[in-house]
């Protein structure tokens, strides 16, 4: 059944523009709508540590019952998220074709804002609740590394940021590095000596031609798109290049290992032939699994049972803030919210399911809620 005023709020977010670093607009209108709801509302200075304008945005709205609840979204989009033009065909909404459709994550928003809306207006007692929405998500969820982990009583909640279908839950991620290399050659004239090069373009090429990368098992995955030479003229032997990429792995034990490997085989590659090398190693977050059993998802599969919902716990390929509140030991799992195709200019929202992700953010706390009144 059609929502009209979660549609249009939905639309409302999703047409303005926002992208990591640049949520100052779209966090305005937030803190409004948080306040409205009697959310005591604050923000951090999270932008700073990458480069952006604005922070997180903290909401709370203490409760009568013990415990605490923790709903969250991120702010953000990927590039491509300016000037959005939303097209609705048959029940799925689209954007004109030309941008993506951010609902990824403003779906993810406007559903915790419905579902904070009804548990408000059903008048029942509740326990603290705790609503973040972050900034910087997409670019390496800096906000939620940023944020300061003691404002928290939440010991779990819901991140609702995942493709798919309305009941389907997200227990475990990936955890990810971020490699590179810097590989230092030696320049020639490529036509009189190039033998007194060191060719640094060659040694990259072979350094990836041998690499083990794409697929590496059934959860674990690298890739490496990012490639420049310093060189801009074809009678130089290349005296610099450099490439970058990623590792992901569901087990922290498999991503170490392969991040080992790939210090190893640089440095074989680049002492066979006598080149300089600089390798980048960075830990971006670690990736989580949290046991069917735990009460986070025996609360979703409940809230889900209580509204004739479909529930499916699965894995995701993709990290999300749940990385960043997992490891500091905040029990927190991916809500999709009804999109796919995210990221793309093919991204799409199932509306039907969008809406129903409002009454089961609304359930969840509600479930919540009985489960601190029976202990």
């Amino acid at each position: 059944m059609k929502n009209s005023a979660m549609l249009a709020e939905l639309l409302e977010l999703i047409t303005t523009d926002a992208a990591s670093g640049q949520e100052t607009d779209i966090a305005a209108k937030l803190a409004a709508k948080l306040r409205a709801l009697g959310f005591t509302v604050t923000s951090d200075r999270a932008g700073e540590t990458f480069g952006g304008a604005c922070g997180n945005l903290f909401g709370v709205l203490e409760g009568t019952l013990p415990g605490s609840l923790l709903l969250s979204s991120h702010m953000d989009r990927v590039p491509n998220g300016l000037g959005i033009r939303p097209v609705e065909r048959d029940g799925v909404l689209y954007s004109d074709g030309t941008t993506i459709l951010a609902a990824d994550d403003i779906s993810g928003v406007c559903a915790i804002l419905d579902g904070l809306r009804r548990v408000l207006a059903a008048g029942i007692a509740l326990p603290r609740l705790e609503v973040v929405f972050s900034v910087g998500e997409e670019a390496g969820l800096y906000g939620a590394k940023a944020a300061d982990m003691s404002w928290f009583q939440s010991k779990l909640g819901y991140i609702f940021d995942s493709p798919g279908p309305v009941g389907r839950f997200v227990n475990a991620a990936p955890g990810r590095y971020q490699l590179g290399a810097e590989i230092t050659g030696l320049a020639a004239h490529a036509g009189n000596e190039p033998e007194k090069g060191i060719d640094a373009a060659r040694i990259l090429c072979e350094m990836l031609s041998t690499l083990k990368q794409g697929r590496l098992d059934e959860v674990t995955t690298s890739n490496f798109p990012i490639l420049s030479t310093g060189t801009k003229v074809p009678n130089v032997v290349c005296d610099f290049a450099s490439f970058g990429g990623e590792a992901r792995s569901r087990d922290g034990g498999r991503l170490r290992a392969y991040v080992d490997y790939f210090e190893t085989h640089c440095r074989a590659v680049a002492e066979k032939y006598g080149a300089g090398l600089k390798l980048t190693v960075e830990e971006a977050f670690l990736p989580f699994c949290i046991p069917e059993e735990e009460p986070v998802l025996v609360m979703a599969k409940a809230a889900c049972d209580s509204l004739g919902i479909s529930c499916r716990i699965d894995v995701g390929g993709g990290g999300m803030d749940a990385n960043i509140y997992n490891a500091s030991g905040m029990s927190t799992v991916g809500v999709a919210t009804g999109y796919t195709k995210n990221h793309t200019k093919s991204e799409q929202l199932v509306l039907e399911d969008f809406y129903r992700s409002g009454e089961l953010a609304a359930k969840l706390i509600e479930t919540y809620a009985g489960f601190c009144v029976s202990e």
